[in-house]
């Protein structure tokens, strides 16, 4: 976990730092429509399909030139109507008058960075093939990618350019939940994925100084700085999530979907579910600099004092408080040492915050950093951003066996083969680029993956995938 950034955000930053390759932008941006039901034919002639692609200058202006009533998409001016700006609650939006849309069949829809499903999501929300409210992500990762952006504006989560340009793959999956567009989150991990305790987890999301908060006293929000108490918490939205080991051949999702979840069940995988690393383990490995960064982010959780007697609220804030106290002393050496070069200048943070003991690790790993590597290949931003990785149980480093992915696949059969419902779509992410999954397993799994879906859903999926990550045109209006 970090602060500013965190978890799969963090590699996704390592990556760019030693490979210099980005996520490709995207424009599309998506939006509700308020046509009346007897347009609707009309308006599924005329859509233009949204491509990931840049729009040019010619094209530009011939949208400014088109009639807007005629248009699939409403205006950004005219989206705060249908969506909720933050002082308006969710429930007090008025529905659409138009049906919702079926897919003629279910689309799958691939990516690289896993937050880049948002696009699609967005567009189903615009057109109506999903609710634009409580619907539910079934998840299949081996991250959460719960984390709470909180360099972004709580309000922001109602701008979708804001959304889909700010977001990262670690924390693409709240601001959905504050927005309301899901109620319901559905983390289903392997057993080597300890981030968050399985089980039931009822809690509020909502904002405080503009700020995205929960009221969940779980180490996963407290590290971050991201609890706070119910009272805190303004435009407070029930939501649930729910943690289950898939690697459980008995899990039954009947469990958590019914069949009034039909019209709005998103399917969403992560290619690393299936195989995964810890891509920080090799950042500056010669200097040992992951172990050694384990010792300098450590902080006491809520669950040592839970182990004591019962945690009290005021246990669980002055945690957070602690959490956050450390991390903002911590960002200020590191981002000292990345200005200047040296200690040379730096004030000594308070001893009760950064003890001595710790801040001779701190000097300590400096010193052999300074010893395998050159200076200007340090990189301290990237550094803490390691650290802050490292509290709780880590990130989950497993790079399964070929006898190992074949019992996954077999789980993961299961799992779809017993679903009460088909989803309305499937997201999937390879996570590759940023080095989660395995480069050398991720084609084999994806084409896994698809096949499986296949076996189980037949004439009901779509027979193309739509890449996401080759640039395929796409087109929700066609699927």
């Amino acid at each position: 976990m970090e602060s500013d950034t965190l978890d799969k955000e963090s590699a996704a930053a390592a990556l760019k730092k030693l490979t210099q390759s980005e996520s490709p932008e995207s424009s599309m941006t998506p939006a509700v429509d308020e046509k009346a039901e007897e347009e609707e034919e009309e308006e599924e002639e005329e859509e233009a399909p949204p491509t990931k692609r840049q729009k040019t200058v010619e094209e530009k202006e011939s949208a400014e030139g088109d009639d807007s009533e005629e248009s699939e998409d409403l205006d950004d001016e005219e989206i705060p109507q249908l969506i909720p700006h933050r002082g308006m609650p969710l429930g007090s939006v008025q529905s659409t008058p138009s049906s919702p849309r079926k897919f003629q069949r279910i689309p799958v829809f691939i990516v690289d960075y896993h937050n880049d499903v948002l696009e699609f999501i967005y567009r189903c929300l615009g057109t109506r093939h999903l609710p634009l409210e409580n619907n539910i992500l079934v998840h299949f990762d081996s991250h959460p990618d719960l984390v709470i952006p909180r360099h972004i504006a709580a309000s922001a989560a109602f701008d979708k350019d804001t959304m889909l340009n700010e977001l990262s793959i670690e924390n693409w999956i709240m601001p959905t939940l504050y927005a309301g567009h899901f109620n319901r989150i559905v983390w289903l991990k392997n057993s080597w994925c300890q981030q968050l305790p399985t089980g039931r987890h009822q809690f509020k999301v909502g904002h405080k100084e503009d700020r995205i908060g929960v009221d969940c006293p779980l180490d996963y929000f407290i590290a971050d700085g991201n609890y706070c108490t119910t009272d805190d918490l303004q435009e407070a939205k029930s939501v649930e999530l729910q943690v289950h080991d898939a690697d459980n051949e008995n899990l039954d999702p009947k469990e958590f979907l019914a069949l009034e979840d039909a019209p709005g069940f998103v399917l969403d995988i992560d290619l690393d579910f299936f195989s995964t690393s810890n891509p920080f383990l090799e950042i500056y490995k010669d200097a040992d600099c992951y172990n050694q960064l384990k010792e300098i982010f450590h902080f006491e959780s809520v669950e040592k004092i839970k182990s004591s007697g019962t945690a009290t609220i005021a246990d669980y804030m002055a945690t957070a408080d602690r959490r956050q106290t450390q991390l903002d002393a911590l960002k200020q050496i590191f981002w000292h040492l990345e200005e200047e070069r040296t200690f040379e200048g730096l004030e000594k943070p308070d001893e009760k915050v950064i003890t001595p003991e710790i801040y001779a690790k701190i000097v300590s790993l400096a010193e052999q950093l300074q010893e395998k590597y050159p200076d200007d290949e340090i990189d301290w931003h990237l550094i803490f951003d390691s650290g802050s990785t490292t509290d709780n149980n880590g990130l989950p480093h497993h790079i399964s066996t070929a006898e190992e992915l074949e019992s996954y696949f077999g789980n993961f059969k299961k799992f779809i083969e017993r679903l009460p419902v088909p989803p309305v779509a499937i997201t999937m992410a390879h996570s590759a680029q940023d080095d989660y999954c395995p480069q050398d397993q991720v084609a084999f799994i994806e084409e896994r993956v698809l096949r499986l879906l296949k076996e189980v859903f037949g004439e009901k999926l779509h027979d193309k995938a739509i890449l996401h990550y080759m640039d395929d045109p796409w087109d929700v209006m066609k699927l």
